[in-house]
């Protein structure tokens, strides 16, 4: 579904900005005028234009006719705290004359503003363009100017009519005349009154709106007669000062706008009475507090002016002032900063010098000059080398001036650990130091200058010389070791040969029979002198591979009979430990190998996995190709191996204890392997966590395709039926290797996908079980794919688990997620979202009752109510006969069987259900107490699906087998 935001209109905000009604102008930093609003031009009867691109002062320079003109110099300073400060400004009232069109008559005309200049920042803090606004007062300041006016001229009024009242009496001969003056001026008199009342009434409309400008703006503003006395307070000056505007008018200045210095707490002089002495604009001291009626104290800012009349005459002052506790705070914290930068840089071990463009040092920290042995100097950059004594690291060569790492810096280049060489009268002995530089660069990119830092490494240096040192001797002592070994292994042979020799010859029973103990002993000799040969054979193997002197005589090598040999060597020592030894190779895979050396490695990872893995394990030995490569790997599911030990194990003489039991073998067999492996030009890796097994893998090149050869599948595991398979779909490998591994030891076959973009059509190719997706990916975001994968008609019935780092479940869940899990997420949890997928998705075939075939009561009961808790429905049989005769009756899900059962075992039965076609694939868990001969065990593994012992822990693990069967059997009938 769209988003309908997306179909507005997207506001034309330059139009918006012309159009406002206010009077805007935007300046740069430099103070050119960057846009202007359409008010403005009007106010100021300019073009746009003609001013765009221009200075400010440039297009609005004081008035040449008016040497007392300030507008410029005040505007010039607000603007610079602007710049300096980064904060807003507001002004007093200006009187700030504007320049008229040659078309008006050319020449300056009078204007009074109120201005407020505010700073934009850009991404970086920095100021970037100032907003100056303003609003003209000019009509106000002119109808106070106006009133005084008015007033003067009653009073001429006043004295008029008393001067025509003395003439009637003094001239009595000139009465008549002397009424018609007078009616006459009566009648003026009352014209006039008639337009002063008009404009008393044009001034209180006037001091009304001029009354609610001062109120809604941000400043506080109070205005006073010309004895100190308060005649108006807008909102901000009441708040601050704590008067009200009743409480305040007629009042004192002294009174309402109480202020003292800051640090002595001393009265300062209230800026009114000095405006009413001097007649000019005049501003507080820094430090000055205003001690506001409700006991609050406030740091504040102002200016005060004058109010004249069009005559110049002045009639009263206006205040303006601000609260700038927070600037000052601020500021203190700025100030604070900066000294601990300063604290930091004079701490620091490291030497830190900061210059600008032109080479002059800015920042030379202590530790800077203790390395140097020389501080900050005037110099210029072209004589640091002389200067300082800075040479190449061979300590002879002068370092060229121009490529020093502050120079390049400088010209705006990054120097990373640049080694160079300190020697002069403060540092005779010399030092080598390590330097990184960085260019400064203002927020516009443009150079200020260069930074660098650097640290002493002439005891380093000098270690890892030592170090150099100690690895030659040490490699000299190995070949020598080697070449010792090397002789006296084959000294050794001869005689040990004999030995082994004679002791067969012994044995024979055609040179004399030998009573049980002399057998015993012979024995015993054979076993230690095989032992014996083994180690010797194995030290000198590693002999010759460490001196270089082992030779690999390739030729090709077919991966499927190499196996084959090996499994038919090691099988019986499977077999002793009731082991399930497997191979699984492709069709056709050669490669190009030392045939005895391939199989010898070989030998020893799958002997090694024998030896290390319990009894009843699974051992497991693939070949498969990956891209031009084929990956050979030996897998079980033994106690795995911890990972501080997992490259320790390839070390020679090291070896691995085992858990109870004593540590066995010369710990020479994975050293040989792993080198081995790397004389055929690849590297034998693992992949191990304790308590899942360990994988043992490398890779070689893949040869060639031989023609038609079946692909080897010889499995002695036991039977089971469709495996669910799923997806893993992560571009981290080892996240993605850390879930395979989940649920490959969890019973589960597993796909990797590490390129997002093709989730869907490996999805749709394979038609996995389920999908584990992280959302984190590159170069497609996993909620795209999963957006993908439940709109693609091939893909929209797979469950998908999304397992992530975003804790976002219910984007997930709105998406289409049948699953959300947050990482890191531990295997139960990974492996119960994935049954519960594979449940809900076979829902629709409902589960057969699970038949439990045991003739022990309690027994029964107890895997019953087990069952039956989690779930299932059950079916019972107490003997042989019973559960012939249930499973005839109806197929049920699956068995759980006893072996020793009354009228009928269950050997027996699992061979009738074998035979017979209905009943073939009918899935059966195999748990018994029943002693096994070798012949039974692998007749009850070749046709069951599992085999549980009841004297062993059986429950966790048939609950965990019977869930995936079960689910596995549900998604196979839907």
């Amino acid at each position: 579904m769209k988003n309908s935001s997306l179909s507005r209109p997207t506001p034309d905000f330059q139009a918006l900005f012309q159009s406002a009604p206010g009077l805007y102008l935007v300046l740069t930093p430099d103070l050119n005028i960057v846009a202007v609003s359409d008010a403005y031009l009007r106010a100021t009867m300019t073009k746009r234009e003609e001013i765009l691109g221009r200075g400010i002062f440039d297009v609005f320079p004081d008035n040449p006719d008016d040497p007392s003109a300030t507008g410029v110099r005040n505007l010039r300073t607000s603007l610079q705290r602007v710049i300096q400060d980064k904060t807003p400004d507001t002004m007093a009232v200006q009187k700030y004359d504007i320049r008229k069109p040659e078309s008006e008559g050319g020449g300056f005309e009078e204007r009074f503003w109120s201005p407020v200049n505010l700073p934009v920042f850009g991404s970086d803090k920095g100021v970037v363009y100032i907003i100056h606004r303003v609003e003209d007062v000019t009509e106000f300041v002119r109808l106070k100017q106006q009133t005084l006016e008015q007033e003067k001229l009653a009073e001429k009024l006043r004295t008029h009519a008393g001067q025509m009242e003395a003439e009637v009496y003094q001239r009595a001969a000139e009465v008549q005349e002397a009424n018609r003056h007078l009616e006459a001026a009566n009648q003026a008199l009352l014209r006039e009154l008639a337009e002063r009342k008009k404009a008393q009434e044009a001034l209180v409309r006037s001091e009304k709106w001029f009354s609610t400008t001062l109120a809604s703006i941000g400043d506080a503003v109070i205005t006073t007669d010309m004895n100190g006395g308060v005649t108006f307070m807008n909102s901000v000056a009441q708040s601050l000062t704590g008067w009200t505007q009743a409480e305040a008018t007629g009042k004192s200045m002294d009174l309402v706008f109480d202020i003292v210095n800051k640090e002595t707490r001393r009265p300062v002089e209230n800026p009114v009475k000095k405006v009413l002495r001097e007649g000019k604009v005049v501003g507080l001291a820094d430090h000055t507090l205003l001690l506001s009626k409700d006991g609050k104290e406030f740091d504040i800012e102002d200016s005060a002016a004058p109010i004249l009349t069009d005559t110049g005459e002045r009639f009263g002052v206006v205040l303006v002032f601000r609260d700038i506790t927070e600037k000052k705070q601020a500021e203190e914290e700025t100030k604070r900063q900066k000294e601990l930068l300063q604290l930091i840089l004079a701490s620091i071990a490291d030497g830190v010098v900061v210059a600008d463009s032109n080479g002059k040092f800015l920042l030379f920290n202590a530790a800077a000059e203790q390395v140097l042995g020389i501080g900050a100097t005037d110099t210029a950059p072209g004589k640091w080398s002389d200067q300082y004594g800075v040479y190449l690291p061979d300590t002879v060569t002068q370092f060229p001036p121009d490529q020093l790492p502050l120079v390049r810096a400088i010209r705006g280049e990054s120097v990373d650990a640049v080694e160079l060489f300190i020697r002069n009268p403060q540092v005779p002995e010399g030092r080598l130091l390590s330097i990184n530089g960085r260019p400064l660069k203002r927020p516009d990119g443009a150079l200020q200058g260069g930074v660098v830092v650097f640290h002493d490494i002439t005891l380093q240096k000098r270690a890892q010389e030592t170090l150099v040192q100690a690895r030659e001797q040490a490699v000299r002592a190995s070949k020598f070791k080697d070449q010792f070994l090397s002789t006296m292994s084959h000294e050794l042979r001869t005689p040990l040969n004999a030995v082994l020799g004679f002791s067969d010859l012994l044995a024979d029973e055609r040179y004399g029979s030998l009573n049980d103990r002399q057998r015993r002993y012979v024995t015993h000799i054979h076993t230690g002198g095989t032992h014996l040969l083994k180690l010797i054979t194995d030290i000198l193997d590693l002999s010759k591979i460490e001196a270089g002197r082992m030779e690999i005589v390739c030729e090709d090598v077919s991966i499927a009979s190499a196996f084959g040999e090996v499994l038919s060597a090691l099988q019986p020592l499977a077999d002793k430990k009731s082991q399930c030894l497997t191979q699984e190779v492709e069709p056709r895979l050669y490669v190009r190998a030392d045939a005895t050396r391939f199989k010898q490695i070989l030998m020893n990872l799958v002997g090694n996995a024998i030896k290390f893995t319990p009894e009843t394990g699974r051992i497991e030995l693939v070949a498969r190709q990956v891209g031009g490569q084929v990956r050979l790997e030996v897998r079980d599911n033994g106690a795995g191996i911890a990972p501080e030990e997992q490259q320790r194990i390839f070390e020679a003489f090291y070896r691995l204890a085992q858990t109870g039991s004593a540590t066995e073998g010369t710990g020479l067999g994975l050293a040989i392997t792993a080198r081995l492996v790397e004389l055929h030009g690849s590297k034998l890796e693992i992949e191990s966590k304790p308590g899942e097994g360990t994988c043992f893998y490398f890779s070689l090149p893949l040869l060639a395709i031989a023609p038609d050869e079946p692909a080897r599948t010889t499995i002695a595991a036991p039977r089971t039926g469709k495996t669910p398979r799923i997806l893993v779909v992560e571009d981290n490998a080892a996240t993605g290797q850390l879930i395979q591994s989940q649920l490959t030891s969890s019973g589960y076959e597993t796909l990797r996908c590490d390129q997002p973009e093709r989730a869907i059509e490996m999805a749709a190719e394979h038609q996995p079980d389920a999908i584990t997706l992280d959302l984190l990916m590159q170069p497609v975001h996993g909620l795209e794919v999963l957006l993908q994968l439940k709109n693609d008609p091939r893909t929209l019935k797979i469950p998908v688990i999304v397992v992530t780092i975003v804790d976002r479940p219910g984007v997930g869940t709105a998406l289409g997620a049948d699953e959300y899990l947050v990482k890191p997420v531990d295997k139960a949890t990974l492996l119960a979202a994935v049954e519960r997928c594979l449940r809900s998705r076979g829902a629709a075939a409902p589960i057969r009752a699970i038949l439990v075939v045991e003739d022990d009561a309690s027994t029964r009961e107890m895997i019953e109510e087990l069952l039956t808790t989690r779930g299932y429905p059950v079916i019972t049989a107490a003997d042989g006969a019973q559960a012939r005769a249930r499973v005839a009756h109806a197929l049920p899900e699956l068995v759980i069987l006893d072996l020793v059962l009354p009228k009928m075992s269950g050997l027996e039965l699992l061979a009738e259900w074998r035979g017979n076609p209905r009943t073939a694939d009918l899935p059966v868990f195999v748990l018994t107490s029943k002693d096994l001969t070798k012949e039974e065990e692998k007749y009850v593994r070749a046709h069951a699906e599992s085999l549980f012992r009841k004297q062993h822990s059986w429950r966790e693990p048939l609950m965990k087998q019977l869930e995936r069967v079960v689910t596995s059997q549900i998604l196979e009938d839907a």
